[in-house]
């Protein structure tokens, strides 16, 4: 692909609809201006909204199967990417009534047109959507660049995940002039979009300021805490695995052991880790330690895991994952129903 491609691309709009004639029609008014993608029922929409990041506007029927237009709705706003939660939204529908638009608008729509609204408006209403999109984007890049250069995470006050790879150069330097190891130890608040969700983003902030107090209280002078995003913070230390292993245990334990209260109830908090050690793993970089414990930090998260939880009775924590495990699952189940 040529630069003039790159600078020619139409801006992507992504159409699901169970009508294959709405489908087409939209296609016929919007495709001089934009490149349409399109998906038949919700989930098939949902899983091309999560992998496909250069669509800007969603544009969803109400009445489809599978997922509804009102279900995917709710799983774009609630979403914990920025990209997919701030996508804006057209509900079409047959529908012209004035509940149904009131419901689309409080269920987070951004604007609502119908199966007859003309080329000329429907145009109009899905340009001004993806500009939107296009200025929000642009804004959250320079945003992401700026964080990237600062070295004080602004909510809790750790380090920064660019403070982070400073350290880890420093630390594994100085492992390798010493003959030493250097150990990064990743973790993440456990079931923390389902805290979230019972119990408010402002909640759910002030959990994380929690967990940040706790581990940073409890580390030695040469070892730095720092938050890479969400819950998920590193730690970097001068260990070798064993050693990182114990220090992995206490840290759970510290964070099991908070003390958190919400309207006189007690917020139970845990913690997944995943480590990666310099020689062990054999990485010379930060970069390096990073990608591998993030590998294990997210195989926490995975079918083989959950199935291990099973057969030791863990229920409650399995239970709490099980939404991103069936959308993992999904295309397999798709795959046996469209067989069977």
């Amino acid at each position: 692909m040529t630069q003039s491609d790159l600078d020619t691309a139409l801006p992507r709009i992504l159409v699901v609809d169970d009508s294959r004639i709405v489908r087409a029609t939209v296609k016929k008014h919007l495709s001089t201006h934009f490149d349409i993608v399109e998906e038949g029922d919700g989930e098939a929409g949902w899983a091309r909204l999560e992998s496909d990041p250069s669509i800007l506007v969603l544009l969803s029927d109400l009445s489809m199967p599978k997922l509804d237009g009102f279900g995917l709705l709710a799983r774009v706003r609630k979403s914990a990417d920025s990209r997919i939660k701030t996508t804006p939204v057209i509900v079409i529908s047959g529908e012209e009534d004035a509940e149904t638009k009131q419901q689309a608008v409080e269920r987070g729509a951004n604007d609502f047109v119908t199966k007859s609204t003309d080329r000329a408006e429907m145009l109009a209403r899905v340009s001004a959507a993806a500009k939107l999109a296009q200025i929000g984007r642009e804004l959250r890049n320079s945003e992401e660049r700026n964080a990237s250069l600062t070295t004080t995470d602004p909510q809790t006050g750790v380090a920064s995940e660019h403070m982070l790879e400073i350290e880890g150069e420093k630390a594994l330097a100085h492992a390798a002039r010493m003959g030493g190891e250097t150990t990064l130890v990743l973790f993440e608040i456990d079931r923390f979009e389902q805290l979230k969700a019972e119990l408010g983003e402002s909640v759910a902030d002030q959990l994380i300021n929690l967990v940040a107090k706790l581990v940073a209280g409890r580390l030695r002078k040469e070892e730095t805490l720092a938050r890479l995003s969400g819950p998920r913070f590193g730690v970097v230390l001068f260990a070798d695995m064993a050693g990182a292993q114990i220090y992995a245990r206490r840290l759970q334990e510290t964070i099991a052991s908070a003390k958190a209260n919400f309207r006189g109830k007690q917020i139970a908090l845990s913690a997944n880790v995943g480590m990666a050690n310099s020689r062990a793993d054999e990485v010379v970089d930060t970069q390096g330690l990073l990608e591998c414990a993030r590998q294990r930090l997210e195989g926490a998260y995975s079918v083989d895991a959950a199935l291990a939880m099973l057969a030791r009775g863990d229920l409650q924590t399995v239970q709490a994952r099980l939404p991103l495990l069936m959308r993992k699952l999904q295309p397999l189940l798709d795959l046996n129903a469209s067989t069977s």
